[in-house]
């Protein structure tokens, strides 16, 4: 087999260099090919990383030997069966959790974005340098130590071989650590960005998360040995991705606790914490269990699948189930946070035009790429999916069962060995659960039909009633609101700028729609008022409900006027409220 040493230096962080150096040793003397990755395992979209490498060199013993590029992602290099050295810049400057950042704050690393991968190779090891970086810094990972590294530090780091090189990242800078224990297995978070924040505080209660999520597997993964939440704070971002003992996660400099209020529980901290449950989910629900064409992935080109609406899907609809199940939010905030889930399925047109297996399959050019026509024609599998795990959950409370009950047998059946699922062995598994197929008959014309759910009949079953309000805008989601006047319907996504009302997008079927608004119009007038955030709300209060609206706008530099019928605001809100069957939700929510 070949052997291979990855070198990775932070070079400059005010021009974002990372130079890596592949050690490579050859076990023939056949031209070797080198390739990146062109996507990362669970975001599902080509990112070509090898863009950003830059000045290549290859040298043995001798000297400079041969290499060209075969494609976008591929080099090739004639050694003739001797060491050989590789090195390249890498530009790192994507302030997200997929690829790599280095500034003089911080430097996120992904070694599926920055290591070229050797063929037919074994264990690697990766040394980490500080080249340019400040003396304080430190370097949190899953990679294992080696022997002559200490914890935190720079050094040497091993892996078994490639896959698992390139899903443990690495999070470098002026770190915060704090650890704990569940289940016998040591957990940390380590923290990057954050000012006074109560990191205390964030280790308990994320140990009670992961202790929550541990009880619907009835288990930790056998091989899980650590885990680490990786957590890059910065001034305005959010995201995270999973790995199979740690995640990349990106927040808010204030979305942490303050530790002057240890009884504050912010909405923006909420959030952090239902990102870090969801991430830990997928330690179980991705990472191991996972569809079968994901046993072993294809990094240089698409991959697809029809179940991310299962895997992400299921995910959400957990993630902040745990919050509520572990105590860290009350019943009524988890109400809220799943009327907010609904408001913004319930309101999309493209309900009606995309299956939920669909959007899975089609992740790669459009849920990932969306453009102003996404809310017509991209159905969301996260939200949506979990709505879906809402309404199976509730088919199952009503048989004495529960949703918990059939991820502990998926992961019995397929994740365990990582054997991988499709659908065949999913009906299979939730037949055998339930002791007939009628409710996995059910789950496919949920996900192969492009419909609205049976949400008031489910919620109805968990005990909980739902009605719906009208919406104030496209970004009203959830509260009870009294209307001194009824709102009127619009049906456009906007930001309001000096110059004026930036449409982004048209809901189909709206008023906005039947007006001929189209995104990118920019709305200067209305009523023959300069429009505004105020005017704007006050115009659509003090127009007669019966009158339309004259607006005037510029559409590529051309003026044209329009006129937004009269229309009453869709009833898109969704309000949830337990009834008095308290049984009924403490089975579902605990007590």
């Amino acid at each position: 087999m070949n052997q291979v040493r990855y070198q990775l230096e932070l070079l400059d962080f005010v021009s974002h260099y990372y130079r890596v150096t592949l050690e490579v040793t050859p076990c023939s003397d056949e031209p070797m090919r080198l390739r990146l990755p062109a996507w990362i395992p669970g975001s599902y979209m080509v990112r070509d990383f090898a863009r950003n490498i830059q000045a290549m060199q290859v040298v043995n013993h001798q000297g400079t030997l041969p290499w060209h590029q075969v494609d976008k992602q591929t080099w090739q290099v004639v050694h003739g069966g001797s060491p050989f050295q590789l090195s390249y810049l890498v530009y790192a400057y994507d302030l997200s959790v997929r690829a790599n950042y280095f500034n003089d704050e911080i430097a996120a690393v992904n070694p599926a974005a920055c290591c070229l991968e050797v063929a037919d190779c074994g264990p690697l090891s990766l040394t980490v340098l500080p080249g340019g970086a400040p003396e304080h810094w430190q370097v949190a990972t899953g990679l294992t130590r080696a022997e002559n590294t200490a914890p935190l530090s720079f050094g040497e780091y091993v892996a078994r071989d490639y896959a698992q090189l390139i899903d443990c990242p690495l999070l470098i800078g002026d770190i915060a650590v704090r650890s704990f224990v569940v289940a016998g297995v040591t957990h940390h978070h380590a923290v990057v960005g954050a000012w006074n924040a109560d990191y205390d505080r964030v280790a308990e209660d994320l140990r009670r998360i992961c202790d929550t999520q541990r009880q619907v597997f009835g288990e930790l993964p056998a091989d899980l040995n650590e885990y680490w939440f990786l957590t890059w704070v910065v001034d305005k971002g959010y995201g995270g991705l999973e790995h199979r003992n740690s995640t990349l996660l990106l927040c808010n400099r204030f979305d942490l606790p303050n530790p002057r209020a240890p009884e504050q529980l912010t909405d923006d901290y909420v959030t952090f914490l239902g990102l870090c449950s969801h991430e830990y989910f997928h330690t179980w629900w991705v990472k191991r269990a996972r569809p079968k064409v994901f046993s072993h992935y294809q990094l240089d080109a698409e991959q697809y699948t029809d179940q991310l609406w299962l895997y992400e899907g299921f995910t959400s609809y957990f993630d902040d189930l745990a919050l509520v199940h572990c105590g860290l939010i009350n019943k009524q905030r988890y109400l809220t946070l799943l009327s907010e889930t609904i408001s913004r399925v319930e309101r999309a047109s493209n309900q009606h035009r995309q299956s939920l297996r669909a959007s899975s399959f089609n992740a790669w050019t459009m849920y990932y790429k969306q453009d102003e026509n996404a809310q017509n024609a991209v159905t969301n599998y996260y939200g949506k999916g979990s709505l879906v795990a809402l309404c199976l959950e509730a088919q199952l409370q009503q048989r004495g069962l529960s949703l918990a009950g059939f991820m502990q047998a998926c992961w019995q059946a397929y994740g365990r060995n990582e054997s991988g699922s499709d659908w065949s062995l999913l009906a299979q598994i939730l037949d055998g659960y339930t002791g007939d197929s009628s409710l996995s008959n059910l789950l496919w014309q949920w996900i192969d039909e492009a419909k609205p759910l049976p949400l008031v009949e489910s919620l109805a079953a968990l005990g909980v009633t739902m009605t719906s309000r009208a919406a104030i805008n496209q970004q009203d989601v959830s509260g009870v609101k009294t209307f001194v006047v009824e709102p009127r319907g619009f049906g456009a996504w906007y930001e309001f700028k000096p110059e004026g009302m930036h449409i982004s997008a048209v809901a189909e079927y709206s008023a906005a729609k039947q007006a001929g608004l189209m995104a990118g119009d920019i709305v200067i007038a209305a009523q023959g008022l300069k429009l505004s955030e105020t005017s704007w709300r006050e115009i659509l209060q003090r127009t007669a409900a019966d009158s339309p609206i004259e607006l005037h706008l510029f559409r590529q530099q051309r003026l044209v006027c329009l006129t937004l019928p009269a229309e009453p605001a869709a009833a898109t809100v969704a309000l949830l409220q337990f009834t008095a069957d308290q049984p009924q939700v403490e089975r579902w929510l605990g007590n």
